[in-house]
């Protein structure tokens, strides 16, 4: 049964409705901690560095 097929567990709408969407936020927890390592673990452009105005001179 897949996890969003909903029409075979119909306990899982009183639980959502008691304990939130837990599995949606998983997935957006998940997408988040994906993009993020993405980010950092992306070597195709060196880091930008943010130098203070007053010490370029």
């Amino acid at each position: 049964m897949p996890a969003n097929d909903v029409t075979q567990a119909p306990i899982y709408h009183s639980l959502v409705q008691e304990h939130g969407d837990v599995l949606a936020t998983a997935r957006k927890a998940a997408e988040e901690t994906r993009q993020t390592a993405q980010d950092v673990l992306d070597f195709s452009t060196p880091p930008r560095l943010d130098v203070p105005a007053e010490a370029v001179s």
